[in-house]
């Protein structure tokens, strides 16, 4: 109890060094939290070995390498957020497939399709400097949300740019596809992506 209440802890404590790869004994611990530390080194491809995981939070170190394949034997993962590092590679196939899987988020170093139920803030990244008009009937009054399928519902144009530009505010894939795979434009306003027609 108490490793576990330890683990917990390191989180943005700017805590040095590698990632040891004996962080697999830790069987029983569900969420892995050491984001924002200086981290280095690549992600042990032992953390494959811990099954109880249901959440692996690595953002804002300094890690290098490809994402360990082995990630895909945790079949409990519900959230893997990788982002503000120095990863490089590809998203391993192992990852798309876990079915329980709900956030995934990385730099843009890392490359590669994401499935469409999966929420992140990598695909709406691609269509910077796109252009198109997407405004809804009524979009002042539209609050933007996703339904269970992460298909957009309905929205508010500069809402929508706004949480598009915070790296809180994840969007998935499937939304990204039904914006058409660009970006919107929604007049002048401060949160205005791309350039109006």
């Amino acid at each position: 109890f108490c490793i576990l209440q330890i683990i917990h802890r390191i989180a943005n404590n700017n805590v040095t060094g590698t990632i040891p790869s004996e962080i697999d004994r830790l069987k029983k611990l569900t969420r892995l939290n050491l984001k924002n530390n200086n981290f280095s080194g690549s992600i042990p491809t032992e953390i494959g070995l811990m099954t109880s995981l249901m959440t692996i939070d690595l953002r804002g170190n300094a890690l290098e390498g490809p994402i360990p394949s082995e990630i895909g034997s945790l079949t409990d993962l519900r959230e893997i957020r990788l982002e503000g590092n120095r990863l490089t590679g590809t998203i391993p196939l192992q990852i798309k497939l876990l079915q329980q899987l709900f956030i995934l988020t990385f730099d843009d170093a890392v490359v590669g399709s994401i499935p469409k139920d999966i929420k992140t803030r990598h695909p709406c990244r691609l269509c910077n400097g796109q252009r198109y008009h997407m405004v809804p009937p009524e979009a002042d009054e539209a609050i933007f949300h996703e339904n269970r399928t992460f298909e957009i519902v309905s929205f508010n144009c500069g809402m929508l740019l706004e949480q598009k530009q915070d790296p809180d505010q994840l969007i998935s894939a499937n939304a990204c596809e039904f914006l058409g795979g660009n970006c919107i434009v929604c007049g002048s306003g401060p949160f205005q992506d791309g350039t109006p027609s």
